[in-house]
């Protein structure tokens, strides 16, 4: 019998929005240093943001030189969109990731309810 075939369907395309939607967010606040969105999709992309530049300046630190920077190159290509934004990750914010020791890349601050509809806006910027 083909019980569920249509909710599990439903299911993986949700994955894949979700994963486009937070690849999209990651790209804007690496290309502009902050967004401004809701709590919840803050909150998804906080911890996506977090886990991707700890693995990137893992992969850098534990890798010799260009080795280091030719995997990093690659996993950015394969999350953030814009080849500008890559760019900007790897020349700039990146080396900035190396010096510091921040446990968390990326804050968040609450600013209010929205005017609109009165969900809950959140600012969310890189740590530098």
């Amino acid at each position: 019998m083909r019980h569920r075939t249509k909710r599990t369907k439903e299911y993986d395309s949700w994955i894949q929005k979700v994963s486009l939607l937070l690849r999209n967010m990651l790209t804007s606040l690496v290309l502009h240093g902050k967004i401004v969105t809701t709590s919840k999709r803050a909150y998804m992309l906080k911890a996506y943001a977090n886990h991707f530049f700890a693995r990137c300046v893992r992969m850098y630190k534990n890798n010799d030189g260009v080795y280091a920077r030719r995997e990093t190159i690659r996993l950015t290509k394969a999350t953030i969109f814009s080849e500008q934004a890559g760019k900007h990750f790897v020349d700039v914010l990146l080396p900035k990731f190396l010096e510091s020791t921040h446990v968390s890349y990326v804050r968040d601050i609450k600013l209010g309810m929205r005017k609109g509809d009165g969900a809950e806006e959140v600012h969310v910027s890189i740590q530098s």
